[in-house]
């Protein structure tokens, strides 16, 4: 009786499932019990019904291969081969005809007794026939109705793909296991999944500067309307900071603007060293939003920040601004949802006010359409939420400006307003009080267009209470005006819902919601209210809907409300945008409603053109077509495109226009020829617009022409190579690794033979990831360090990676049992080669004839050892285990036998 016998015996038994075939011709002293008890019973299948099955589950491999048996009774699995596989704490005792042990936990009991045909899951019988378990191989195989009867899966087994499916109706041990293995690596979090290597670029004294020049220039029938213009934009690392300069001029040729800025960012809070900040600037600057009262304002003075670069809350407007070269067009897409878009440079910049924002992470991308038929994009995460601060942490805003006006002012502005050239001070603060509060204020002196300068004071709190998120705000001004501002936020029912209502007296002046008010226009209240969600039609498809609600009421009685729809989304090959707005407008003397929409489609026709279109309409007083258009861009060559478009106006300005534009992209500049013709009047226009660049290449000590886009953004120089001697440094005679792409926001960059490649267009974000993909180089055992180079990307500035890859070996063992003093090969043991110089251990797993194949292995020393949380489980301990030494060129390395036993305490 197995009660009978000593626990060391009992747990000698545990592992004997899962031994192979051929292991029973070892001994034949050792095969007489179990042929005998084979024997005396009828087996359902027999050793020509074998299948090879890989066994899966949630699209993770659980093993490669697995002896299934599959016969017209059924499909029959091993059950202490399965159990290992699923992580489950189950010994079989071939000669008693049982097993027992636990699933997931050891007061879940499992026991199945073929002498009684009876199994026991945590404490509830199971009665089962004689054709569905049987003994066979050393191992107790049950079909599959069965297995999933004692184990809490579902099986589905696909004979013709050879695939065994497991789909678990409870977590499973393996599933919290991967889980484990991934919070122990600090992969818990989607992007740190890849293996990440900084790229850092301190701020320097001096640095070669990027420029990036674009040069236009028309003409028209009769010679009126010609143009010509210009814009030079340089950046670089001057006096320990970042230095951007911008040069522009009118249509006259002539120069008109002027910017300088010198500025230093850095997300973890050390702009200035020990001063803290996150960003501070010196030259033409933007002052911060209040909550209430004093709005984003730019001139020439000082801003320090030591705020969260990509961090908005409810009440503050996220106001985004950036450099747009002559020609240029920039798409604004939040959360993949069109919103607005950009054509017109105001002084070399795009600038998108008050960009409405979901509760939670916001994807912000921006898609720029270059003259010269170029395309790239600047992709940014923006956290809007209550804007609370961790306990105990102060932070502040603070700027000083001469609003509107420049450090170098070449033309003077023909239409001034009274505010421009006054000064305007914020200071702004938040600090943490606890897990739930923060607390909010500020001062600012400023004078709103058309006012006098004043003095406001804002006090406010921010909290988060059951999911929502809330924000009070009040202030005063130095003229007696007086606003209160209360938002809340919230994401019920997976719904974004972010609202906004403030009230305002005694001629309080909010340039945040109004900008240009005069004395009578003032506005009483104003209400904010938008929702987000994701509608998903099936599983494979949903659909973004984003609403937008506003009213604003004004002391003179009149007021306006609006409220737009919106949504974006891929279907098959294209991506449709349409809108849908409602405007409400009350003057002294009218009442005016207008129902507009819009739509827009854009496609990829084929691998050599895209088609854009759209059309904007009218509902409502009216129902007509306003206008529509139509672009294609056709790529002749790689480095030649032709675009042609049409854009249809109608109603009172019916007019078509005709365009057709020829792009050449070279290696060192891009030109394009452009023509219009409107049909109507018979007016043309010819123009000629260039662009190049100027970066410095490092590796050779000289300035290069480059395609534009270098200072706007950042740079990096990629130098791969392969690392003979492992010191991450590349050597005069280590060989460069051509054929590594480097996925950028511009596009993929691919190295060429010299291991090396420039990458530009990287943004001015807090921070840029650019994906590694070693798939199309020449040796396949190349093994990289990195899978993602992240740096902080500043405009003009250019980070130099060293990216050493690493010969790669593989190696091979046998997972073997040892019992009364001989060994079988075991199946589904999980072992860790651990790095004797340090690092992650490498898991890996013995399929069902106890191989264990290791591939990607970089060179160095290892120790084999189990996996502690199975060995605990199961009993088993580790009797004799080779080092495995990879050498520097890598190469296949047979590491030997891997011997293991059972120790007392094991699942039996």
């Amino acid at each position: 009786m197995i009660s009978a016998r000593p626990a060391t015996a009992v747990a000698l038994t545990v592992l004997a499932a899962g031994v192979a075939a051929p292991a029973l011709a070892q001994s034949s002293s050792q095969s007489v019990v179990t042929n005998l008890v084979v024997a005396a019973e009828p087996v359902p299948f027999n050793a020509d019904d074998l299948l090879f099955m890989e066994v899966q589950a949630d699209g993770y491999q659980l093993a490669e291969t697995m002896n299934v048996y599959g016969s017209r009774a059924g499909v029959y699995v091993p059950l202490g081969e399965f159990a290992r596989v699923l992580d489950f704490a189950i010994g079989v005792f071939p000669a008693q005809r049982r097993a027992e042990g636990w699933i997931g936990s050891r007061d879940r009991k499992l026991t199945i007794d073929l002498n009684t045909g009876v199994a026991i899951v945590n404490g509830k019988a199971i009665a089962f026939a004689p054709g569905q378990a049987a003994i066979f191989d050393n191992d107790l195989y049950v079909r599959a109705d069965l297995a999933e009867q004692l184990f809490p899966v579902k099986l589905r087994a696909d004979i013709n793909a050879q695939t065994l499916t497991v789909s678990p109706t409870e977590p499973l041990p393996f599933q919290q296991r991967l889980a484990r293995e991934a919070r122990a690596a600090g992969l818990n979090h989607p992007q740190a999944i890849l293996r990440v290597q900084e790229a850092p670029a301190p701020y320097g004294l001096f640095t070669p500067p990027a420029f990036d020049v674009n040069l236009g220039g028309q003409v028209a029938r009769d010679g009126v309307d010609q143009s010509q213009s210009f814009d030079v934009r340089m950046a670089g690392d001057l006096l320990y900071a970042g230095f951007q300069g911008f040069l522009g001029s009118d249509q006259n040729g002539e120069p008109a603007a002027a910017r300088v800025l010198f500025e230093r960012k850095d997300p973890d809070g050390h702009a200035l060293g020990r001063f803290g900040a996150t960003r501070a600037g010196l030259g033409d600057v933007f002052t911060p939003s209040m909550s209430l009262g004093a709005g984003s304002y730019g001139g020439r003075g000082l801003v320090y920040s030591t705020a969260p670069l990509e961090t908005v809350d409810l009440a503050t407007p996220l106001n985004l601004r950036g450099e747009l070269p002559i020609g240029e067009e920039v798409e604004l897409y939040v959360n993949e949802v069109l919103q607005a878009a950009r054509s017109t440079p105001d002084q070399g910049r795009y600038e998108f006010l008050d960009v409405p924002l979901t509760f939670g992470l916001n994807t912000i991308r921006l898609v720029f359409y270059g003259p010269q038929g170029q395309t790239r994009e600047e992709v940014r995460r923006i956290n809007f939420g209550s804007g609370q601060i961790e306990p105990g942490k102060f932070v502040m805003r603070l700027a000083a400006i001469q609003q509107d006006r420049s450090v170098f002012e070449i033309q003077s502005d023909p239409t001034p307003d009274d505010s421009q050239g006054e000064a305007r001070l914020e200071a702004l603060f938040d600090y943490g009080i606890s897990t739930a509060f923060t607390i909010s204020g500020g001062l600012a002196r400023y004078a709103p267009a058309g006012f006098d300068e004043r003095t406001v004071g804002l006090a406010g709190v921010r909290g988060s209470i059951w999911g929502v998120a809330a924000q009070l705000d009040a202030a005063h001004d130095s003229q007696g005006g007086s606003a209160a501002m209360l938002g809340l936020a919230a994401r019920p029912f997976g719904v974004s819902i972010v609202g906004r209502h403030a009230e305002y007296r005694d001629g309080f002046v909010d340039e945040t919601r109004q900008v240009g008010a005069t004395q009578d226009s003032l506005l009483r209240r104003a209400t904010d209210l938008r929702a987000d969600m994701q509608w998903r039609m099936r599983d494979t498809f949903s659909l973004p809907l984003s609403l937008d609600l506003r009213r604003l009421e004004r002391i003179d009685g009149t007021g306006e409300t609006n409220a737009e729809f919106r949504t974006s989304a891929p279907v098959d090959r294209y991506y449709l945008s349409t809108s849908l707005a409602w405007q409400d407008v009350t003057t002294l003397t009218t009442r005016q409603k207008l129902l507009i929409g819009a739509a827009d489609i854009a496609t990829l026709v084929a691998a050599r053109a895209q088609f854009r279109g759209g059309l904007t309409y009218t509902l409502s007083p009216r129902t007509e077509l306003d206008s529509a258009y139509m672009t294609a861009d056709i790529q002749i060559s790689e480095r030649r495109t032709l675009r042609l478009s049409a854009v249809q106006s109608l109603g009172e300005q019916d007019a078509t226009t005709l365009q057709a534009a020829a792009f050449w992209r070279a290696r060192r500049f891009d030109i394009a020829l452009t023509s219009a013709w409107e049909t109507r009047s018979g007016e043309w226009q010819v123009g000629l617009q260039m662009g190049f660049g100027f970066a410095f290449d490092f590796a050779r000590g000289r300035y290069d022409v480059v395609r534009p886009g270098v200072s706007a953004g950042g740079s990096m120089a990629v130098n791969a190579f392969v690392d003979a001697n492992g010191d991450g440094h590349r050597q005069p005679d280590e060989k460069g690794v051509s054929k590594i792409v480097v996925q950028t926001p511009a596009g993929a960059a691919v190295t060429g033979a010299d291991g090396r490649v420039f990458v530009s267009g990287l943004g001015d974000g807090a921070a840029a990831s650019m994906r590694v993909n070693l798939e199309g180089i020449d040796d396949p055992f190349l093994l990289g360090q990195a899978d993602v180079i992240r740096t902080v990307p500043r405009p003009g500035r250019t980070a130099r990676v060293e990216l050493p890859l690493q010969q790669s070996g593989e190696v091979e063992m046998t997972v073997m049992l040892r019992r009364d003093g001989q060994d079988r090969p075991l199946a589904a043991v999980n072992l860790q080669l651990v790095p004797e110089a340090g690092g992650a251990p490498i898991p890996a797993r013995s399929d069902h004839a106890g191989i264990v194949f290791v591939e990607d292995v970089p060179p160095g020393r290892y120790r084999v050892q189990l996996d502690p949380q199975q060995a605990a489980d199961l009993g088993m301990t580790l009797v004799a285990a080779p080092a495995a030494v990879l050498p520097a060129d890598g190469g296949f390395v047979r590491a030997g036998a891997v011997v293991v036993s059972i120790v007392q305490g094991g699942a039996a």
